[in-house]
């Protein structure tokens, strides 16, 4: 079934909902079961900054996600899409390390634990993003209407 560029230009782009739907939910999992873990070995208050950490990566990467899609949905220039992709998930990176730094100098907070659970949750997340891309069946590029017999 395919749609025109038009139909498909008035709604959000399907594939960034698919990610999004394919991604949060396991890296969730993951980083809160990562928390209890944290909590077990290591008390009360390493759970709790893991929990911190999870709902700090959780919110970076799904914001990132939401506006990649909102620079470059209606673009089609896989070059330009790239470079936002990039970018973002490099700002993202960073802005989760000053994050963990700046967490590091609040007494009281267990900042190693809360990047235990970033990490989980950020791994699991691209593992996740990337199983639910695969899947996506989203065609990379537009062929022409009638087959590759009808292109001049």
């Amino acid at each position: 079934m395919t749609r025109s560029k038009a139909a498909d230009r008035g709604r959000p782009h399907v594939a960034f909902s698919v990610i999004l739907r394919g991604a949060l939910p396991p890296a969730a999992v993951a980083g809160v079961l990562s928390a209890v873990v944290l909590a077990v070995t290591g008390g009360v208050g390493a759970g709790l900054a893991g929990l911190a950490g999870v709902a700090i990566a959780l919110a970076f990467f799904t914001s990132g996600l939401v506006a990649v899609s909102r620079i470059v949905v209606d673009t089609g220039n896989p070059m330009l899409f790239m470079a936002v992709g990039m970018t973002v998930y490099l700002a993202q990176i960073i802005a989760l390390f000053l994050v963990l730094l700046v967490a590091r100098g609040i007494d009281g907070f267990d900042s190693r634990s809360a990047g235990i659970a970033m990490l989980v949750t950020v791994l699991v997340w691209q593992a996740a993003q990337i199983r639910a891309w695969r899947h996506a069946r989203v065609p990379v590029y537009d062929g022409t209407p009638g087959g590759p017999e009808a292109a001049p």
